[in-house]
């Protein structure tokens, strides 16, 4: 059967199951797109950038579990994603890339073609998990196929595949693509599953560390069992939160560097790691001092040990290892121990609420107004870092995203689309100005999508983080932080929102249920010149390590 190399490009997406594409029509990959507005089957999402394409792809497949593609071109169109694309890597998110080239018989020549960039392939394998080059149409279906296994095979990540433009035009009789189904799922050693039995059925005071990489491997509910049954405290890393319900008794939830915590780890007798990476961000760069004995879960082998010695390492899927454990372990638990993880879930959250002020009031109204299954994304700014990120509470997988390279204006991709993923379910984005109008031409998309989101604009004039960084740690030397913003609410209505503004702490309640009342996306700006400082926000450490 004759096909185009771009039908052929949406051949293997359906073969995959990918009925949700992002991207921009180019000259370099409108084979591609006609390929897709002919043949059922993958729906386009037509965004206004590559940068935001490619995030959106991201929150696509955070938010839903499945495997997100993104469209771009050659050159400058495949440098734009880059930094979405080193987000979804940063996230372990699985997303397939395609991109144009140029004509092959001018790949790799440095000759000025139309959109050439030098080595473009090297620039997409040095942001993403691989990157792959179709040079002909008839590599198209395997390169396709090994590019959709990679994005989801171990650990996660954006593929790239680059395509010269001649061989997306060119027709070849090819077999028809076959279904290319998510790899299976790796299965834990079955003796370092009884090495952590043996250590778990002598402990009476563990603690679990549960990541990102628990929920992507579906392994929720078998984490909550095993918790119960051997009255773990659970505490979480970004990613991870939502894996235990936050108002659940044993979740200590996204505070592992607490000071308060720190009698919780020294009488912790097994501290269990599972589909995290311990990053530096979560552990004061690895200067928190850990309970031992140490088991570590990850489906990476080359990650166990690799930031924390670990007496146990288990490489495999999260959830078949955590199935097997619940096989073996027996049920135990220890009123005291129970009572401290009681005690010190409790004194946490009472010491981030004291530092809140009026924004204690936004806190509680946006919980109680959200719907308890709603998709909140926080981007990087300071009411998100200091009280989004730990004290919005959360009750789900996959039902909280941030910047896992903490770069500001994700959050506004991110947030799209997971609304496009979850249609059904309300999504929340509390972002900063800063990183707000980094991407606010996205908005166009939203409206054009009719997404089911609310944008929570924290509006301090500029870079809050940063300010509070200069004042505490440069004698208030303000540099670069105080900038000039457009007024969003005519901005947002400009765009089709409907958007709002909230000038005290008791105004966000009524706005959010209004806004609630529209279909399309909303926009409530949050005055904080108005509304007042928080008693003690967010300042980052002068020095990324201290002492050194």
């Amino acid at each position: 059967m004759e096909r185009t190399g771009g039908e052929l490009v949406i051949e293997a997406f359906r073969a995959a199951g990918v009925d949700t594409a992002f991207g921009i029509v180019s000259v370099h990959n409108v084979p591609i797109f006609d390929a897709m507005a002919r043949e059922p089957g993958v729906r386009l999402v037509p965004t206004r950038t590559e940068h935001g394409a490619a995030g959106m792809a991201d929150g696509y497949a955070r938010a839903t579990g499945k495997l997100a593609a993104v469209i771009t071109s050659t050159g400058g169109g495949a440098a734009n994603a880059a930094g979405s694309l080193l987000e979804a890597f940063s996230a372990s998110s699985p997303v397939i890339h395609v991109t144009g080239q140029v004509e092959q018989a001018f790949v790799t020549t440095d000759r000025g073609f139309l959109h050439g960039a030098k080595d473009q392939l090297n620039m997409l394998d040095r942001v993403g998990k691989a990157s792959l080059r179709a040079m002909r149409t008839e590599d198209i279906p395997a390169t396709m196929r090994q590019a959709i296994v990679l994005a989801q095979q171990g650990r996660p990540g954006p593929v790239s595949v680059e395509i010269p433009i001649d061989q997306q035009y060119r027709s070849i009789d090819a077999e028809v693509i076959e279904p290319i189904g998510p790899p299976a799922p790796r299965p834990p050693d079955p003796g370092g599953i009884q090495l952590a039995a043996d250590l778990i059925s002598r402990a009476r005071r563990p603690l679990i560390w549960s990541g990102g990489g628990t929920i992507a491997a579906g392994g929720a509910e078998e984490l909550r069992q095993l918790a119960e049954r051997i009255g773990a405290g659970v505490l979480t890393s970004a990613a991870g939160r939502g894996v235990l319900p936050e108002d659940h008794p044993l979740c200590i939830g996204f505070f592992p560097v607490d000071a308060l915590l720190t009698d919780l780890y020294a009488q912790c007798d097994l501290f269990l790691a599972i589909g995290t990476r311990l990053r530096g961000n979560e552990t004061r760069n690895w200067q928190l001092e850990l309970p031992s004995p140490r088991v570590q879960i990850d489906i990476e082998p080359d990650l166990l040990g690799r930031n924390y010695p670990v007496d146990v390492g288990i490489a495999g899927d999260a959830r078949l290892a955590l199935a097997a454990l619940l096989e073996t372990v027996p049920a135990a638990s220890d009123a005291d121990w129970l009572r401290l993880i009681a005690e010190k879930r409790r004194a946490v959250r009472a010491r981030a609420r004291a530092t809140l002020g009026p924004y204690e009031r936004i806190l509680d109204d946006l919980r109680a107004t959200l719907p308890r299954d709603a998709i909140v994304v926080r981007d990087v700014t300071v009411p998100a870092t200091t009280w989004g990120s730990r004290l919005l509470e959360i009750y789900a997988p996959r039902s909280v995203l941030h910047p896992a390279s903490y770069a500001i204006g994700m959050g506004v991709s991110l947030s799209i689309g997971a609304a496009i993923g979850q249609p059904d379910r309300e999504v929340a984005l509390i972002a900063g100005d800063g990183g707000f109008v980094t991407a606010i031409g996205e908005l166009a998309t939203a409206v054009q999508e009719r997404a089911r989101l609310r944008v929570i604009l924290f509006n301090d004039g500029g870079y809050g983080i940063l300010r509070g960084l200069q004042d505490a740690h440069f004698d208030g030397r303000r540099f670069g932080v105080d900038l000039v913003m457009p007024d969003f609410v005519r901005t947002a209505e400009s765009f089709g929102c409907w958007s709002g503004q909230v000038r005290s702490a008791a105004e966000m309640g009524p706005l959010l249920k209004e806004a609630q009342q529209h279909a399309g996306p909303a926009v409530i700006e949050v005055d904080m010149a108005a509304v007042g400082p928080m008693a003690n926000p967010f300042i980052p450490s002068a020095r990324l390590v201290p002492g050194r």
